[in-house]
């Protein structure tokens, strides 16, 4: 088993980034990531609370503290600027930064439609800058090994993942989306779909349905079949009945293999006994068939002296953010990236409202 590790290195000069929003996901995730990354330069911190933004450039040692972000564009002129908050927060400053010439790191979701991510596609492609969704799972060592294998010749063609991707569902509209549905898929559902899109591809037709059952609050589990343009699947596990926080993805290939990964801590991967030379077992009743006495699995997990940045996978995204500014490489995800994943959430509300498969290009005519 060859292990995805990426160590947080370059010899490029670091990349002068200004923060924006210094919330609870941007304090508790991304800032900690930053001190293992020497290709990030942090000149500025911004946030519309001054003593939060004081309390992070003091833990950052950065003397620049601002609560307006065009004062610090026009004073800092930094290369590129993170914005991590609420997407009613980071859609219209990150059109502001684009516009402003920096290069783009924004957190999932992009936007609170389709639309509103879309906007920000164009608006880098127009200035020929780099934008990137944060998405952390694409970037943990976890999957990252994951795809690797996926990708290997002896594990065949992808032709199928199953993702799971369990909490809670709001109980109250999330971020002002309605219904409550929509506010679970664009704050959780949205992770799936995109690992999902990492792996398969582009998604063409999808089927979602909701388990009708009172007993759960906010709403029963969603499951949602993802219609990829190549003919492979997704099924989405959405379960708001768990009875914890509960990440998983399983992708099988056309040559009898799998991996699957737990909890972004786990890797398994499986071969067809015959090609490992496990040894068959001959079964006191033949009418039971031939089973193998090993199965041929091989086991990976994330070292313990990880710090959490680095095994879920935050302090890797920002190095490929780092690396994309520098290289001219668009960082994935990318903003297209994102719109495309918006496009995907938009379709399962849809198709749970409508009970009937929802194309994307439906979406995409009627939502942008």
């Amino acid at each position: 088993m060859q292990i995805e590790d990426f160590a947080a290195e370059s010899e490029l000069p670091p990349v002068r980034v200004g923060l924006v929003g210094c919330g609870r996901h941007a304090s508790f995730c991304i800032h900690p990531s930053l001190p293992y990354l020497p290709q990030i330069e942090v000149v500025a911190v911004c946030d519309l609370d001054e003593s939060r933004a004081r309390s992070t450039a003091g833990r950052l040692g950065v003397p620049a503290v601002y609560t307006q972000t065009g004062r610090m564009l026009a004073e800092q002129q930094p290369e590129a600027v993170i914005v991590i908050g609420p997407p009613a927060m980071q859609n219209p400053v990150g059109l502001e930064c684009l516009a402003h010439g920096c290069h783009l790191l924004i957190d999932k979701p992009p936007g609170l439609c389709p639309a509103d991510a879309r906007r920000l596609a164009e608006a880098a492609d127009d200035a020929g800058l780099i934008g990137q969704v944060g998405h952390n799972q694409r970037h943990s060592p976890a999957m990252r090994t994951a795809r690797r294998m996926a990708a290997s010749p002896e594990f065949g063609d992808p032709t199928t993942v199953f993702t799971k991707y369990c909490g809670e569902i709001p109980t109250e509209p999330f971020w002002g989306l309605e219904p409550l549905v929509r506010g679970l898929l664009y704050y959780q559902a949205v992770h799936p779909v995109d690992t999902s899109r990492s792996i398969l591809g582009e998604i063409e037709t999808v089927t979602a349905y909701q388990v009708q059952s009172g007993s759960v609050a906010g709403g029963g589990p969603i499951v949602a079949v993802l219609e990829f343009v190549n003919g492979t699947l997704a099924v989405l596990d959405q379960n708001t009945a768990t009875p914890y926080f509960q990440v998983r993805t399983t992708i099988t290939g056309s040559a009898g293999t799998s991996v699957d990964v737990v909890d972004l801590d786990r890797v398994t991967y499986l071969q067809r006994p015959e090609d490992t030379g496990q040894r068959r077992v001959e079964p006191a009743d033949p009418g039971f068939g031939m089973f193998y006495e090993v199965m041929p699995a091989q086991t990976w997990q994330v070292p313990r002296q990880y710090p959490a940045e680095k095994a879920w996978g935050y302090v890797d995204q920002l190095a490929a953010f780092a690396a994309a500014v520098r290289g001219g490489e668009p960082g994935k995800p990318t903003l297209w990236d994102g719109y495309e994943n918006l496009l995907a959430l938009e379709a399962i509300s849809r198709s749970l409202t409508t009970g009937r498969p929802v194309p994307i290009d439906e979406i995409r005519a009627d939502l942008g």
